[in-house]
């Protein structure tokens, strides 16, 4: 399933603590899933005693329970015929569309993890994960605007990425039980200030800037990708193609991190895993090119949409 967080109007986006309608993406449509399970439940009486989970916090949370509900929404209104089953549909590009997910405890980044990146500063590889922080309030969707105080950074750049979004609860996590703690996938960009990143000689700050960290469109189900690690990644700055690579680089594969992180923190349903960039970002090129106000940064990894932002 493709997993979106639905907003009206001009409604606040999801944030901190605040949580937009649960989606679920079938091609060019979306079904807004509290709308349709309102219709189940006064239709089928095989929806006596369920629940269905409002938003993307309360599936990622519930369980297996809140995993079979909306499976059995979704099966219940691609079964009906005709204008009925229509009725319940919306065309994607009618609806406003946040961060699929915005409330994790944690967003845990992985820092030099694809071979073309090491090799662009010409670097060995790690030899165990490089991991950061970036704080949950970074966090915006599809369309929103990239943001910062100019007399704070005037080199800021772009890193398309592939995002794990933890389904479980789980601690000292095996390498081969990883991926049944994964509930799936999506694009991510982890803006950087690279002045405040260099000058501070540690990463946090300059990667957690409000607005660094957009995600989206959607979050994508393990069972739509069997394998993460061969997956187109690109990201485009004005239309060109700045990077343009494969997941396949990644040094430390999804069960590595997810086992490696997991031996020092409880990861937590709904906790973010940044998996690294590859090679292209802006810092590295020759001259150096940063985000310019004006400028439409997009994210995309194959399978998983594709993510624009404008910098304001």
């Amino acid at each position: 399933m493709k997993l979106v967080t639905i907003i009206d109007g001009e409604a606040p986006r999801p944030g901190i603590g605040r949580d937009g309608r649960l989606g679920i993406v079938h091609e060019d449509r979306v079904l807004d899933l509290a709308q349709t399970w309102a219709a189940y439940r006064e239709s089928s009486a095989s929806a006596a005693g369920l629940e269905c989970p409002a938003d993307m916090g309360a599936l990622l949370r519930g369980g297996e329970g809140a995993w079979q509900s909306v499976a059995a929404v979704v099966a219940w209104a691609e079964s009906l015929p005709g204008p009925a089953g229509e009725a319940l549909w919306r065309a994607l590009d009618g609806v406003r569309l946040a961060a699929p997910w915005a409330n994790p405890s944690k967003i845990i980044c992985v820092g030099l993890n694809y071979h073309d990146h090491c090799r662009e500063q010409d670097l060995d590889v790690p030899q165990r994960p490089i991991l950061f922080a970036k704080f949950p309030s970074t966090i915006i969707g599809p369309e929103d605007e990239i943001t910062w105080p100019g007399d704070l950074s005037q080199k800021v750049d772009y890193e398309a990425e592939l995002a794990v979004i933890i389904g479980r609860q789980g601690r000292d996590i095996p390498v081969d039980e990883a991926y049944q703690y994964v509930a799936g996938y999506a694009n991510l960009n982890d803006v950087s200030a690279r002045d405040v990143q260099f000058a501070d000689e540690q990463w946090v700050r300059g990667k957690s800037f409000d607005t660094f960290c957009p995600l989206g469109p959607y979050v994508v189900t393990t069972d739509e990708v069997p394998d993460p690690h061969g997956l187109t990644i690109r990201c485009w700055v004005n239309g060109e193609l700045r990077q343009d690579s494969n997941t396949r680089e990644l040094v430390f594969k999804v069960p590595q991190l997810v086992a490696y992180i997991s031996r020092t923190s409880t990861l937590m349903p709904g906790d973010i895993i940044s998996t690294g960039t590859p090679g292209g970002v802006g810092v590295f090129r020759k001259p150096p090119v940063y985000l310019q106000p004006g400028d439409v940064v997009e994210v995309e990894i194959e399978g998983l949409g594709r993510l624009r932002n404008r910098v304001r």
